[in-house]
């Protein structure tokens, strides 16, 4: 048991430091977009946060695609397969940039109108659009970034994406200071200068990434000389574990930017609440989610091994870990939320809105964490994506949705009681979550059934 303990703790230390730190940076880029244009005014933190839902979504969608071939390359890992691994890698690099060129097209031709249902107000989708035509061109680089990042976390090698990671945030605010308010000979720019500075951070973070795979890790690097060959057992399994997650992040990515729709019934004021909070609230859960990819690496290797009752004592772990810190970061952020929303610079009337805003989400943030913890770390770990798609979608556009168009559509109610019925998703997706858990149905051996297949 001792030596069990240390394998695990060692393991989780490895992995989870580096991927919490660096998802923590990823989500200081809107942050740092956010806290920079604040004082351009409300709408200029409203135009950041519709902008950004777009690219959440695009994030939503890679994130189902890359997803499903990561929990084979995680097993496949744990058996050394390394031309299984390089043949997913290859497979993940073509579907982001066909994905990302598609979504940038369609972006492309159907602004300002895509940008009218959140708001109708004329100056702020005139702002929003501006901002969009600029960093939109940065999707296809963050998705090989994404494709390449993905691959290489399934093997557990993290610290050189948090490398890239902070050069690229270092990048984007010394940029941001540079080009939204005029310094170091620069114009003012205002909102288009933060696109800008997000713009080449972007493509310094995917050149970057590149440069490393093709010179330090090839087992995951797209051969540039040859053809790789097309399995089409191994695509087709891999199809089906990840046309769920597709599904899954897909419509959760659009039920979400749906969300911000509802909350724009309440008026740009209520969306600059919302991206104060979500802003908050995205950098505090990106621990969790290096947290749960850690889980997912860790569980899926062990399945991969057929050490099955080992990757279920993970999974337990793995969940009083975040039940304690789940707690006690909710503690956290309800103390700390009136400093928190502060730099934002908003009007004291908003201020005391969404820190009520941010208090509320403090005190669902146990949930938030289990729901990652089952649902990235668990249950995807062990190839049970039909059922997270289920859970997931079930609980958004029947719970979530509803409840939140009708308190902002039809009782028009205060932003702080529609947040909290937006806040019943979670509460209902991890009580109905839990039972899967505990009941180990969640455990399938991809690896095996795919060489059974072959």
């Amino acid at each position: 048991m001792m030596r069990l303990n240390d394998e695990f703790y060692s393991k989780l230390y490895r992995l989870a430091v580096p991927l919490t730190i660096q998802f923590l940076f990823s989500s200081s880029f809107f942050l740092i977009d956010s806290i920079m244009v604040a004082g351009l005014g409300v709408e200029a933190i409203a135009a950041v946060g519709i902008a950004g839902q777009f690219e959440f979504m695009l994030g939503m969608i890679l994130a189902g695609v890359l997803s499903g071939p990561a929990v084979f390359i995680a097993q496949y890992y744990g058996k050394r397969d390394y031309d299984s691994i390089q043949k997913l890698a290859a497979l993940t690099v073509y579907c982001g940039l066909a994905i990302s060129f598609i979504y940038f097209i369609v972006l492309t031709f159907s602004s300002p109108h895509v940008f009218m249902p959140f708001t109708d107000d004329k100056e702020l989708v005139e702002m929003t659009s501006s901002f969009v035509s600029i960093v939109s061109y940065g999707y296809i680089a963050s998705a090989v970034t994404s494709a390449f990042a993905m691959n290489l976390k399934s093997i557990g090698v993290v610290k050189v994406i948090v490398y890239v990671t902070t050069l690229s945030l270092l990048l984007n605010t010394v940029l941001n200071y540079a080009l939204i308010y005029g310094h170091f000979g620069f114009a003012p720019m205002g909102v288009d200068g933060a696109a800008i500075a997000t713009l080449i951070s972007k493509l310094l973070q995917m050149v970057l990434t590149i440069v490393y795979v093709y010179t330090k890790r090839r087992e995951v690097a797209v051969p540039l000389l040859r053809r790789v060959p097309v399995d089409r057992a191994l695509v087709g399994k891999v199809f089906t574990v990840t046309l769920p997650i597709i599904i899954h992040e897909t419509l959760w990515g659009l039920g979400t930017t749906m969300y911000m729709m509802a909350f724009g019934l309440l008026g740009a004021t209520a969306i600059a609440i919302i991206q104060v909070s979500k802003v908050i609230g995205n950098f505090v859960m990106a621990g969790v989610q290096g947290f749960a990819l850690a889980a997912s690496v860790m569980i899926g290797e062990q399945i991969g091994l057929r050490h099955r009752e080992r990757a279920q004592l993970y999974a337990e772990r793995f969940t009083r870990i975040g039940i304690a810190a789940g707690i006690a970061i909710g503690l956290a952020l309800f103390a700390a939320a009136p400093q928190a929303v502060r730099l934002f610079q908003i009007s004291e009337y908003l201020h005391e809105q969404a820190v009520s805003v941010v208090r509320i989400m403090a005190c669902m943030l146990i949930f938030n964490f289990l729901n990652n913890i089952w649902i990235v770390g668990v249950f995807r770990s062990g190839g049970d994506t039909r059922y997270s798609m289920k859970l997931v979608l079930g609980s958004t556009w029947l719970i979530g949705l509803p409840l939140a168009f009708i308190g902002a559509g039809i009782m028009k109610w205060p932003i702080e009681i529609v947040y909290a019925l937006y806040a019943a998703e979670e509460i209902s997706k991890a009580f109905i979550g839990y039972f899967r858990y505990r009941s180990r149905r969640w455990q399938h051996d991809l690896v095996s059934e795919t060489n059974e297949a072959l």
